[in-house]
């Protein structure tokens, strides 16, 4: 497994200030608008180089998933993406050291994506691109989703 760069940072938005945090990134910062593949819950991708901001409007409830019941689930950082290389290795090794993980694939992007929360409580995201990835390689099975199903969230209210 080859870990390639930093890919984004995941920042949930206070209900009701997508569109503040979006003009602070754009309009203060200079960061420029990324495509977004329909998610299902609000939110927008902003650039940096190669890097991204993405911001989150969506309350993900402790009773979709147990990830959502740890204490740093309420911090304002939702997870750090990281790119990688090398899917079902890193999947194997996580699983073989007994780590909690989630997977899904965003065709849209091009990504398959691995979800393993580190020792502090961090979920780090790795995306590998799946053009980068070596032939015969299986990827994510569509068990252990991430995020849970939409039908479980509960969409945010503005305060």
């Amino acid at each position: 497994m080859a870990l390639v760069d930093l890919h984004h940072i995941a920042i949930k938005v206070p209900p009701g200030k997508l569109k503040e945090a979006e003009t602070f990134y754009t309009e203060v910062l200079g960061m420029n608008y990324a495509n977004r593949p329909d998610l299902g819950f609000p939110g927008a991708w902003l650039n940096i180089t190669d890097t991204m901001i993405h911001l989150v409007d969506q309350e993900f409830p402790p009773e979709s998933d147990p990830w959502y019941q740890r204490r740093e689930a309420q911090s304002a950082i939702d997870h750090i993406a990281i790119k990688a290389k090398g899917f079902d290795e890193i999947k194997k090794r996580v699983n073989d050291l007994g780590y909690d993980w989630r997977q899904t694939s965003i065709p849209d992007a091009g990504l398959w994506q691995l979800f393993v929360v580190d020792p502090s409580g961090v979920i780090v995201e790795l995306n590998f691109p799946i053009k980068d990835e070596p032939p015969g390689s299986v990827g994510p099975d569509g068990t252990r989703r991430y995020p849970p199903e939409l039908s479980k969230m509960v969409k945010r209210q503005p305060a």
